[in-house]
């Protein structure tokens, strides 16, 4: 069975999940091919390994020899832009016709297979699968439904990452039996539990993300400057793994604050020193908002990875995240921009180690169960072959066997 990939970019180091779901299909038996505007040259991906050497063998350029055109057509006036893009990608689309099912991450470009439907271009059924950035920032703007009119017509599945995505889409009018929630996870092996008491030593406090508004840095820091004021007696220092464009801002509001000497940023780090640096963490924080422009989280694959390492994850009341962390039961939560209850979290797990322990077994468990990336790619590969048996016949009609042992296809939740 063939799955037929759209993305912009390919492969992205921020964009990890959509490897890994091509990966997991792989694994099953599944023929994958990848479609992309652009190839991402990041030295911190390595290519020649497996399954990402055989995923970029099978990835090509959306508009292959005529790719050079792009940059002509970025400059085209959003009408006659939006014309001459998709007539290059009906000129181009006849290779997806090969595959059984059409898999678009991003509302974007689903609403781009959307598109290539209506005028009945592509044939197989195409799956949508949204983050955050692609349903909060048009949901901020009130254009949610006139962006994904396509899709509301002519997407097959439609699936969200998180249950508050879900409600934004089913309000701008896609239907409830074409929009469910599928979560994106973590293979939790791959990460060792390791607890380790703070109590009478210096608190750790991590946080590992890009540097922009979503992450709420700003809001973490003004925290632990609070902390500071009211609890002076507790020893804590803040890691701040990541780079972005608010760096600078955000160092400069560290000094402002008084907490040079407990604040390090330490920039873009190497994957192995990132994990060296989490198992020497004793609290993850990530304080997300909604950004000035309506972005927004999906459920931060940091946050996972930190619970399944035995960190206490202190995040916020955002989007999807009390979907994966429950306040006092496996994380703890603030409101969004909430300084003196974020402050007060952190004052509460600094002086209850020993209650904190519970909650990090807890949050093991929770990944786990819920967000464990192998089941999730089996749920996932079970949608896809029901959807490629409700009758599309792809062009040559070629399939590859699927790996043995999957379950029923009418199993699929």
């Amino acid at each position: 069975m063939r799955v037929g990939f759209i993305v912009g970019e390919f492969p992205l180091l921020s964009e990890t999940f959509v490897a890994d779901q091509m990966a997991g299909l792989l694994a099953r038996g599944f023929d994958v091919e990848v479609v992309c505007d652009r190839t991402k040259g990041d030295d911190r991906i390595d290519r020649q390994s497996e399954p990402m050497a055989t995923l970029l063998a099978r990835t090509q350029h959306w508009w292959r020899w005529a790719a050079g055109l792009s940059k002509f057509v970025r400059r085209l006036p959003p009408r006659l832009r939006y014309k001459a893009s998709t007539a290059l990608d009906a000129v181009f689309a006849r290779r997806l016709n090969r595959c059984d099912v059409i898999v678009a991450h991003f509302g974007q470009n689903g609403e781009r297979a959307a598109a290539l439907k209506k005028w009945k271009v592509l044939k197989p059924p195409v799956i949508t699968i949204f983050h955050g950035a692609d349903v909060a920032i048009p949901a901020r703007q009130a254009v949610l439904s006139t962006q994904y009119a396509g899709l509301i017509k002519h997407g097959t599945l439609n699936l969200p990452v998180n249950d508050y995505f879900r409600t934004m889409l089913l309000e701008a009018g896609l239907s409830q039996s074409s929009t469910t929630v599928h979560h994106m996870g973590i293979d939790s092996l791959e990460i060792g539990y390791r607890w380790e008491s703070w109590e009478g030593t210096q608190l750790v406090v991590t946080t590992v993300c890009r540097l922009v508004e979503k992450k709420g840095v700003e809001f973490a820091l003004r925290a632990l400057a609070s902390l500071k004021a009211s609890h002076p007696e507790i020893d804590w220092r803040y890691d701040i793994i990541g780079d972005g464009p608010l760096r600078m801002d955000l160092e400069k509001l560290a000094l402002e604050l008084g907490l040079a000497g407990r604040v390090t940023f330490l920039g873009s780090l190497p994957h192995a020193e990132v994990k060296q640096r989490l198992r020497k963490a004793h609290l993850f924080l990530l304080p997300s908002i909604t950004a000035s422009d309506g972005d927004m989280e999906g459920i931060p694959v940091a946050l996972m990875e930190a619970m399944a390492a035995g960190l206490i994850a202190v995040s916020t009341y955002h989007s999807g995240i009390p979907e994966l962390i429950e306040d006092r039961e496996t994380g703890l939560l603030a409101p969004e921009r909430d300084v003196s209850l974020l402050a007060g979290k952190l004052a509460w797990a600094a002086e209850h180690p020993a209650e904190c322990e519970r909650i990090a077994l807890a949050a093991r468990r929770k990944v786990e169960e819920d967000f464990n990336a192998d089941a999730l790619n089996e749920r996932f590969a079970q949608i896809v072959i029901q959807l490629a048996a409700q009758g599309f016949a792809p062009e040559p009609a070629r399939h590859v066997g699927v790996a043995e042992g999957l379950a029923d296809p009418s199993s699929a939740g």
